[in-house]
């Protein structure tokens, strides 16, 4: 939604997982494909209260879909005071999820060294641009192991020295655009790899994939400048309409953005401030927000400023 010439989002670092038929049939008809579906356009938001976020998860897992990405404002070193949706998104949301979902990618990678200055300097980058606390590393470590427990398999990115290379300008500093443009492309290729592994003897007829991350890469209607970092259009025709993009915010990271404040659902948001429960804000057929219950007293400012735009939206 946000381009990276305004606003939040910097890629996660973090120091850590058709047959064809052979018979003879004279004059058989040849039966044309089915048309692709279409992404499904933003309409006027409305809005539902919830006692909880697992009860309005619940609501929007009914619809069917094969990839459920989901998307978050990172917590920051400013912010640890608020407990992450990282963290909310573990016990709250998890549960649930692993009910249909088979597979759990998660938008970080290991920092090994083993491709020298390159990957040194870009791991050191994106610590600093990002400023994510320590303890995010423990909490996707948690996220991991809890996927596991629940009997999803749990997936992370791998980044390569010739990626380290690629993000890397000619005066040997991070391109974050580029660094965008990278973990749109590692979360796609990590996402479709395992749409399209069998099964085997689990029950299901076919694999659902989620996606923790940003909530930048997931978008369906991305802005035009933002579409070289949004994996939703092309994750849509590859699970064939079966996409669901979903935003989860803790209210107090987003009360006081004002580029989110420019995006038709905010105004529900902000009518709502006050009531201690969860939000379910529908933007589409297949385009939700949902935001936690806030924390007592008034909510106080969380990603106002960061030195790279769409850093808050996709650390």
């Amino acid at each position: 939604m946000k381009s990276p010439s305004h606003g939040y989002d910097a890629a996660t670092l973090l120091v850590l997982v058709t047959f064809g038929l052979t018979a003879v049939v004279s004059a058989a008809p040849t039966k044309s494909p089915a048309p692709a579906p279409s992404i499904p356009q933003l309409e006027a938001p409305t809005v539902e209260h919830f006692p909880t976020v697992t009860e309005a998860f619940e609501k929007v897992l009914r619809i069917p879909a094969r990839v459920v990405a989901v998307g978050e404002y990172h917590q920051t070193t400013a912010t640890t005071a608020i407990r992450s949706s990282l963290s909310r998104f573990a016990d709250e949301v998890l549960p649930v999820l692993s009910r249909t979902a088979t597979d759990l990618v998660v938008e970080t990678w290991i920092s090994t060294g083993a491709c020298g200055v390159p990957e040194t300097k870009v791991a050191r980058d994106v610590e600093t641009t990002t400023e994510r606390p320590p303890e995010t590393e423990n909490e996707i470590l948690t996220l991991l192991k809890r996927a596991k427990a629940a009997g999803m398999a749990p997936h992370i990115l791998t980044l390569s020295c010739k990626d380290y290379r690629y993000v890397t300008d000619k005066h040997g500093e991070t391109d974050f655009a580029k660094m965008l443009k990278l973990t749109r492309q590692r979360l796609q290729d990590e996402v479709v790899r395992w749409l399209n592994v069998p099964l085997g003897r689990t029950g299901r007829e076919s694999r659902t994939v989620a996606i923790y991350g940003g909530a930048l890469h997931n978008d369906l209607n991305p802005a035009p400048s933002d579409r070289a970092y949004a994996f939703g259009r092309s994750l849509f025709a590859k699970a064939k309409g079966q996409y669901l993009e979903i935003d989860l915010f803790v209210p107090e990271y987003i009360v006081d953005d004002r580029l989110l404040a420019s995006e038709p659902w905010f105004r529900l948001f902000k009518q709502s401030l006050g009531a201690k429960d969860a939000l379910l804000i529908r933007r589409s057929e297949r385009s939700f927000v949902i935001l936690f219950p806030q924390s007592a007293g008034p909510p106080k400012a969380g990603n106002q400023s960061v030195t790279f735009p769409s850093q808050a939206r996709d650390r």
